[in-house]
């Protein structure tokens, strides 16, 4: 009924999918910040503070922290496509920096944004930091 290795292809490719649909939404708040209108509200104040907002000089420096899992997430899934051995390092940290990037915005951002955001970056780290993520580099090496 399946060709061999079919159902694997879809995995991976699902897998990826995720993963740089995951680091492509970390532009939403450099974008917001330096490039209006963004997906962020721009008069919306942070959890960490009152007065701070996306546009505020501290707001755009928190924006730019958000380019870590952007690029981290890209260069991570390309390394775990082509089998290099850099690739949990690279998405541990993608997968931390998203997790300080998006809590300071937390009910800023659409509810589905952060939490989709929070459950892949957690995702992430319980396969890269469990044997699932060992499964998960045999699978890709075949």
């Amino acid at each position: 009924m399946f060709q061999p290795g079919l159902f694997e292809m879809w995995i991976k490719i699902a897998v990826l999918s995720v993963l740089v649909g995951h680091g492509l939404g970390h532009v939403m708040a450099p974008q917001a910040a330096f490039l209006p209108p963004g997906a962020l509200p721009r008069s919306a104040n942070a959890i960490i503070g009152s007065s701070l907002t996306i546009v505020s000089p501290a707001g755009k420096s928190l924006a730019l922290i958000w380019l870590i899992p952007l690029v981290g997430f890209l260069i991570g899934s390309f390394g775990l496509w082509t089998g290099q051995e850099w690739w949990r390092p690279v998405l541990a940290v993608a997968a931390i920096a998203s997790i300080v990037a998006v809590l300071p915005w937390w009910g800023v951002m659409p509810t589905f944004s952060y939490l989709g955001a929070i459950a892949v970056d957690i995702a992430v780290l319980i396969g890269i930091l469990t044997p699932w993520g060992d499964q998960l580099a045999k699978s890709f090496a075949r």
